[in-house]
């Protein structure tokens, strides 16, 4: 649990650490997400002080969490889609989703249980970073690829939120809502993945 808090702790670090020695180099999206980092490490120290103090449940700030990071990608993508997909609808998408939110801990959700609407962002996210893909496909305008920061960016927020969102589906809502169809998959998928493993041929 240590070397999880510190992971926690250093990798926001690293990245502030490298946003603070690039700094004059970044535009406005990449200070946009600087910021956004900062905010990230001081959360996560946050957190640190919180446990320290015997708090072991951090679950009802990460509803507010949930919203606040919704908001800066949002910022983010709205910049980056730019002459792309109009702004008020990724906007409209937004307020849907900041509503949702409030929603979701006012009348549905307890603020101590894990936020359903942490799924409904990882889909939003992943939304928006195809979209980029689909867009620096269709304009074809930056001529190496490997050496654009927005590419290994999106690529970034893609991995990390569709890993969330199988995280979320298959540890949190099928794990408590159904076990038993959780167990049988992974059986089957399993036997499936064994069963290419030895087949000759």
């Amino acid at each position: 649990m240590y070397l999880i808090r510190l992971i926690h702790i250093l990798s926001p670090l690293l990245t502030l650490l490298a946003g603070i020695y690039s700094y004059g180099y970044l535009d406005k999206k990449l200070k946009l997400l600087f910021y956004y980092a900062i905010a990230g490490f001081c959360i996560e120290i946050f957190i640190w002080l919180l446990l320290k103090a015997g708090v072991k449940n951090n679950t009802p700030g990460l509803h507010f969490y949930i919203m606040f990071e919704t908001l800066i990608w949002a910022f983010f993508y709205a910049n980056c889609l730019r002459g792309f997909i109009h702004r008020k609808y990724i906007w409209m998408a937004v307020v849907l989703f900041e509503l949702y939110c409030i929603v979701n801990f006012v009348f549905i959700q307890d603020l101590k249980s894990y936020p359903y609407t942490r799924t409904v962002e990882d889909l939003l996210m992943i939304s928006f970073a195809v979209l980029l893909y689909l867009k620096i496909m269709v304009e074809a305008k930056i001529e190496n690829l490997t050496r654009s920061p927005v590419i290994w960016i999106n690529t970034s927020v893609l991995l990390y939120f569709a890993g969330n969102f199988f995280y979320n589906i298959v540890f949190i809502h099928m794990l408590i809502v159904d076990r038993i169809f959780l167990i049988s998959t992974a059986i089957y998928i399993y036997s499936v993945f064994s069963t290419s493993c030895i087949t000759p041929g």
